[in-house]
């Protein structure tokens, strides 16, 4: 039976739109953990027990 849908599989740089979909998301991940962990050690930063 052959599948209904068009799923792009057979498209020639599939393999580099997802490496570069992966890349991104994972370059997103490092920059979200880089701003986190320096928001923490800021002296300007509030903690959550000093704003409530």
């Amino acid at each position: 039976m052959p599948v209904p849908l068009h799923l792009g599989l057979e498209h020639p740089s599939a393999l580099w739109i997802v490496a570069v979909g992966f890349l991104a998301f994972v370059a997103g991940l490092g920059v979200n953990l880089y701003r986190s962990r320096r928001s923490e050690t800021s002296p300007d930063a509030v903690s959550d027990e000093e704003s409530a």
